[in-house]
């Protein structure tokens, strides 16, 4: 593989940009502009950089690629070269296999207690970046939180509003309050985070689920609240409270994969 195109592929994940391989794994001893192995790499704003043949072939493959960046969905598609309506004259056959990569996710921690700690510590094992938020210094530090991306002092709804949040978010609020609770929820409830949770008792659901509703909050957007957080594993400390909560997160990441293929051959 060419170096520059794992170059290209870093420097975007860094940025926080989705893309995806395109692979040429199989082809006919003739008449195919590549063979395989050969790969390019095509960003979300649809920049493409190395190449499996160019022409009308590579322009599919960067669509095809481009979906996948949208449905984080593999695939593995044929193209024919065999001179009919829209195909090359090239007089072969080859198969491409479609890889999307997402930028790394982000969690982002309302709360800098004691539950706050090791569920920080597995979201790095987890692969997450992951941000602190908190306006209690002698909690929300590097000495207490060396591991963590980015640890930020301040209002938690004020410093969480300022922070870009898409699909690829998910946030976790669990601050020292009901009230720094709520209006961490209320900025971020018509949001596209991927996941949006908050540590809660039943009275206290019940409180924050009146409160949306009386601010005419879609019921939506509501229901997209995990709200206890976590998955119900009897957990009482905090540490096994923070084991409940990644494994919600994992299972909601991975939902769009279970019982199904991870990809298929579009011929």
């Amino acid at each position: 593989m060419d170096p520059d195109l794992l170059t290209k592929a870093l420097e975007a994940s860094e940025k926080g940009q989705k893309y995806a391989f395109a692979t040429v794994v199989e082809t006919t001893k003739i008449g195919t502009p590549r063979k395989p192995g050969a790969k390019m790499v095509v960003l979300q704003d649809g920049s493409l950089f190395g190449s499996i043949g160019g022409g009308r072939i590579e322009e599919k493959a960067r669509k095809e690629c481009l979906k996948a960046i949208r449905t984080a969905k593999p695939a593995l598609v044929t193209y024919d070269l065999f001179g009919r309506k829209d195909q090359p004259v090239c007089g072969g056959q080859m198969k491409v296999f479609i890889e999307p990569f997402s930028a790394k996710k982000q969690l982002i921690i309302c709360g800098a207690g004691h539950i706050a700690l090791p569920l920080s510590v597995i979201a790095k094992i987890l692969n997450y970046k992951v941000t602190i938020i908190d306006d209690r210094k002698p909690l929300a530090n590097k000495n207490r939180f060396p591991h963590v991306d980015r640890i930020i002092v301040g209002n938690h709804a004020k410093e969480l509003s300022g922070i870009p949040i898409d699909k690829n978010t998910e946030i976790m609020i669990m601050t020292q309050g009901h009230e720094h609770d709520f209006d961490c929820v209320k900025t971020v409830v018509r949001s596209d985070a991927g996941y949006l949770g908050v540590i809660s008792s039943r009275p206290k659901r019940m409180k924050l689920i009146s409160q949306l509703k009386s601010m005419r909050i879609p019921s939506k957007y509501i229901k997209r609240i995990h709200i206890p957080a976590g998955i119900d594993i009897g957990g009482q400390t905090p540490e096994e409270i923070a084991v409940s909560i990644a494994a919600e997160l994992v299972s909601v990441s991975n939902r769009s994969y279970i019982g199904g293929d991870k990809f298929k051959d579009k011929h």
